[in-house]
């Protein structure tokens, strides 16, 4: 029952790094382009037209809201994949300990992902030009084009960091069985 309540608090966590990572994510982006935001982020979110959008007075409170709307998602998969994973673990507290050790080094591939993507959103693909859709008359096309690479590098950075977190998750569990046998 123990490990039950664990599973829930290791998704929970999940959810709430996820959505501090999309609050912090989408705040640097519209930093650098409001654009992608205005033209694009706060219609698919159904921001735009909403009752809240038109009595925000700070744009930067419905950036928090796309922040949050697109990343809870992601961290409630992994964290049920993470969670279900960790539940091989033989106690509770090595189980928690382990899957919040997960989500961590998730973390940490999504934000070097997210790095990446400015990268080469900024060095290449802003020069280059994209085939994706894009809003017409966008002022500043270069910055729309390095948010929306940063995102799709987030993105992907997400589920390579769920498949580490999962790696890391099975050969710490080995290592501890294996080491429990020796001590047997």
């Amino acid at each position: 029952m123990r490990k039950f309540a664990v599973f829930l608090l290791v998704v929970c966590v999940a959810v709430f790094v996820a959505s501090l990572y999309g609050i912090g994510h989408d705040q640097v982006g519209y930093g650098i382009s409001q654009e992608y935001f205005t033209r694009y982020k706060f219609i698919q979110y159904n921001l735009a037209d909403s009752g809240a959008a038109r009595h925000m007075t700070q744009p930067r409170s419905a950036v928090v809201m796309t922040g949050v709307k697109s990343s809870w998602m992601i961290g409630l998969v992994a964290g049920v994949v993470l969670g279900l994973i960790a539940l091989a673990f033989r106690n509770a507290d090595r189980m928690f300990q382990s899957a919040v050790q997960a989500i961590g080094l998730g973390l940490v591939v999504t934000v070097i992902s997210a790095v990446a993507g400015w990268i080469y959103g900024w060095n290449v693909l802003a020069h280059k030009g994209v085939d994706w859709w894009m809003p017409d008359n966008i002022a500043d096309k270069p910055d729309y084009i390095t948010v929306g690479t940063i995102t799709n590098f987030s993105y992907g950075g997400a589920v390579v960091g769920a498949v580490v977190g999962i790696i890391f998750l099975l050969i710490k569990n080995s290592r501890l069985r294996r080491k429990d046998e020796e001590l047997s």
